[in-house]
C-alpha cells in the first residue's frame, strides 16, 4: 500500500476544534480543561446567542471543515480562511467535498453560511481573544513532527503521536494528516475519508504550574488508580478485544467502558488498532500498550526530586 503521512497545523484548525470541545458536552467530563472551562467561556456569550450558536453546531454534526482547511491557501487564519471560505463558489464547494470523498449535502452553501456565522462569532467572543502561546505551541509541535515525518514516514510516527492509535490501511488510503490540537486535551478524534483522515492528536504545549505534575504523569497515574481500569488492561494484556468483548467481561454498562477506555487512551495505555474497509465500515480492537509504563518510575522520581 504507498500512503504518506504529514504534519499540518492552521489557527482555523483549533478555533473548529475549541468550539467543538465546547459544544460537546459528551466530551466535557474527559477533558482537561473540564467544565470550569466550559462555564467560564459560557459567560462570555448572551443566552441567544449562545442558544443559537447551539442549535447551529448541531445542524453541522456530519459537515467537517478539515477538506476546506486542508485546501485553503495562505496562514489560514480565521479571518483570512473564512474570507476565502465565504468566497467559493457553490460549484467550488462541492468540487472540493467531492474531491475528498465526501458525502456532499444539497444544502451545501447554506452549510457554508452557517459554519462561516458561527465561527466568526466564536472568534470575536473567545478565540481570537487566546494566548497566542497556544496557537504558537501548536504550530512549533507542527513543525517538529514535519521533520520527524522526512527522517521516517512510518505509522509507527502517527501511533506515537496520538498515543496508541494504530490504522490498517485499506488500498483506497492514500494520506494521513496529523494536526496537534489543544482544547481537546487528551482526546483524539479523526475525520475519515475515501482517501484522506485528519487526525487531531492532543498535545500538552503550556507547561505546568510549578510543584505540579506534568499532564502525562497525572492522565498515566490517574488511569492506574481505578480497579476496573487495571481489570481491563489485566483483560487487554492477553488478546486484542472489541468494544462489545471488554463490556461483555468486565459486566458494566457501554457508557462507563467508554468513559474508562478514554481514560486509558489517554494514558497512552493502550492501542486502538482500526481496521478500515472499502465499504465504509471500520473494526475497532483494543490491547495492551505496556511501553507506556516504562519510564513512569523516572517521570515519578524526576518529579520528586524537584
Amino acid at each position: 500500500m504507498s500512503y504518506n503521512i504529514e504534519a499540518d497545523f492552521a489557527p482555523i484548525y483549533e478555533c473548529v476544534t475549541s468550539i467543538t470541545a465546547f459544544i460537546s458536552k459528551q466530551n466535557h467530563n474527559a477533558m482537561d480543561a473540564g467544565k470550569l472551562w466550559v462555564r467560564e467561556v459560557q459567560d462570555l456569550f448572551a443566552p441567544v446567542i449562545m442558544q443559537k450558536m447551539r442549535e447551529a453546531i448541531k445542524k453541522l454534526e456530519d459537515f467537517s471543515l478539515s477538506p476546506y482547511i486542508w485546501s485553503c491557501p495562505g496562514n489560514r487564519s480565521v479571518p483570512e480562511f473564512l474570507d476565502w471560505f465565504d468566497a467559493l463558489s457553490t460549484g467550488q464547494l462541492y468540487e472540493i467535498a467531492a474531491g475528498f470523498g465526501q458525502t456532499v449535502p444539497s444544502n451545501l452553501s447554506e452549510l457554508r453560511n452557517l459554519t462561516s456565522e458561527v465561527l466568526r462569532e466564536w472568534n470575536l467572543r473567545y478565540f481570537g481573544s487566546i494566548s497566542p502561546a497556544i496557537t504558537e505551541g501548536l504550530a512549533q509541535e507542527a513543525e517538529s513532527l514535519k521533520s520527524r515525518l522526512k527522517e521516517t514516514n512510518s505509522l509507527e510516527v502517527y501511533e506515537q503521536a496520538t498515543g496508541g492509535m494504530r490504522i490498517y490501511p485499506n488500498e483506497l488510503l492514500k494520506r494521513f494528516v496529523l494536526i496537534p490540537q489543544y482544547h481537546s486535551r487528551p482526546l483524539v478524534t479523526s475525520s475519515i475519508f475515501d482517501e484522506t483522515i485528519f487526525t487531531h492528536y492532543s498535545c500538552d504545549i503550556i507547561p505546568p504550574a510549578p510543584g505540579h505534575p506534568a499532564p502525562g504523569l497525572l492522565r498515566l497515574t490517574r488511569a492506574l488508580s481505578d480497579e476496573t481500569r487495571l481489570c481491563i488492561l489485566r483483560l487487554l494484556s492477553e488478546k486484542q478485544m472489541t468494544f462489545t468483548e471488554i463490556v461483555r467481561e468486565i459486566g458494566l454498562s457501554k457508557s462507563t467502558i467508554h468513559y474508562h477506555l478514554i481514560s486509558l487512551r489517554a494514558a497512552g495505555l493502550v492501542i486502538v488498532h482500526y481496521y478500515l474497509k472499502n465499504n465504509d465500515n471500520k473494526n475497532v480492537e483494543y490491547n495492551l500498550r505496556l511501553e507506556a509504563l516504562n519510564d513512569l518510575p523516572l517521570q515519578i522520581g524526576q518529579f520528586l526530586k524537584k
